[in-house]
């Protein structure tokens, strides 16, 4: 009898830690295959170096300006104050002007460049820092695919980049989620573990991701920029691929969840033949690029699950009147700044910057002005797939104003398909909008801080 009973036992036991692993499998499978929206497939692009006045400042007028059924009943961003008078080291007084070329002279960057045209949230040290040509802006004639798809679909006119830095901290601190000791462009290598990026947190949780580099060959020694800083990111190679692969993907059918497509790689010197718009590098090339890429996402099966979003690493200390709030870092991360004055557990954003959000659920000709910062897209993969928060940053980032710009109980919207032939802005539009009015801030507070001298 007692052994009919210890059998009995081992039974239950065995049944019950049966049902435990499996009712653990069935979570973890809703985990990975399940997603708070009707978007299975993200793709995040991120170019060089413009801020939001820089490339968006007159929309949706323009210059010379454009008044029709369309421009007047898009939604208005927080737009530049053309009239505004910043100094010079001789005393002079410039405004920002429009510059009618598709080729502009790089801005001074850097991280003490950066601060001293932030002005502790003055704004108004961009002549002196960064020179006059950081005062330029251009309008639809140079940028008429970006500016069609902001009127097309959403754009975000109060979103950051993650720090005050150059484009190797920011593009880090984008796969982090908090702001890293990498303060510079010089090159390092191994220095930050990758168990820190949401990269290896989608590995933990076996949702697909891939980094494509235009510049990265198969079998090379490093992994593409700026994943090199990672320490233990070679064991992810078979996650790194040239921008190639990612359109044969697209015809294939093996689109991972989450895809990085980035065009820092390769191209040289001549601005001919490099694709991510960083000043000199010519903007209708790198525009000609990105449609490309757009329209083989949305000729592809994968349109009706998909959101693209195309942003930018920094301002590239091109001015923008927006000062970047200071945000808290709950004890993560780094701000060489700040600390330097003592201030901890606290970081300044970025300079404002274009975010663009193109989706067959994204609402028409309409301005997302939450709060938002590169965080904020780590924040919306985490909430789209059921992940915990990858750190506190992430969590308060406010994904709930990046969910604004959706539609999700709209019947998917057809693609537009934009080539040279036909970005002529404005377009028409997909649905008659009217909201022509300007957009109001929300949820934000600016730090000033009140210092004499820098």
């Amino acid at each position: 009898m007692d052994c009919i009973k210890t059998i009995s036992k081992l039974l239950f036991a065995v049944f019950f830690i049966t049902l435990f692993v499996l009712q653990i499998a069935t979570l973890q499978t809703v985990s990975n295959n399940s997603t708070a929206t009707p978007i299975k497939h993200v793709v995040i692009i991120i170019l060089e170096n413009h801020s939001f006045d820089n490339l968006f400042g007159t929309y949706p007028f323009g210059y010379p300006p454009i008044y029709n059924n369309i421009t007047e009943s898009v939604m208005r961003p927080v737009g530049i104050n053309v009239n505004i008078k910043l100094p010079l080291d001789n005393g002079k007084l410039v405004s920002p002007y429009y510059a009618n070329s598709v080729i502009l002279q790089d801005p001074t960057e850097g991280f003490t460049a950066y601060h001293r045209d932030w002005n502790f949230g003055l704004m108004n040290g961009f002549a002196e820092a960064s020179g006059i040509q950081s005062l330029a802006y251009v309008s639809y004639e140079q940028v008429p695919l970006l500016w069609d798809y902001a009127e097309e679909y959403v754009l975000a006119d109060n979103y950051f980049s993650p720090s005050l830095e150059s484009t190797q901290p920011n593009r880090v601190n984008y796969l982090t989620g908090f702001p890293t000791n990498i303060t510079g462009d010089n090159f390092v290598t191994d220095v930050l573990p990758f168990n820190y990026t949401i990269m290896y947190q989608l590995s933990q949780y076996n949702i697909s991701w891939a980094y494509f580099d235009y510049g990265y060959q198969e079998g090379q020694k490093l992994p593409p920029f700026p994943l090199e800083v990672f320490y233990g990111a070679n064991k992810y190679s078979d996650h790194f691929f040239n921008t190639s692969v990612f359109l044969q993907d697209l015809k294939d059918g093996n689109l991972p969840s989450i895809s990085w497509v980035m065009f820092t790689g390769g191209g040289g010197s001549d601005y001919h033949y490099v694709y991510d718009m960083h000043p000199p590098f010519n903007l209708t090339i790198g525009q000609i690029n990105l449609a490309y890429f757009i329209n083989s996402i949305m000729e592809s099966q994968y349109w009706n699950s998909t959101v693209i979003f195309i942003t930018f690493d920094e301002g590239g200390g091109f001015y923008d009147q927006v000062p970047p709030p200071i945000i808290p870092t709950y004890g993560l991360g780094y701000d060489k700044f700040l600390e330097s004055l003592g201030i901890y557990n606290y970081t300044l954003l970025g300079q404002r910057i274009p975010l663009i959000i193109i989706s067959p659920y994204a609402k028409e000709g309409w301005i997302d002005n939450y709060t938002m910062s590169g965080y904020t897209l780590l924040a919306f993969i985490d909430y789209n797939w059921h992940l915990p928060y990858l750190n506190k940053i992430v969590a308060n980032s406010d994904v709930q104003g990046l969910l604004q710009a959706f539609n999700f109980s709209q019947v998917p919207r057809k693609p537009i398909i934009l080539t040279p032939n036909n970005w002529t802005y404005p377009i028409p539009l997909q649905y008659p909008i009217h909201y022509g009015y300007i957009a109001t801030i929300h949820n934000i507070v600016f730090f000033i801080i009140v210092a004499t001298g820098f």
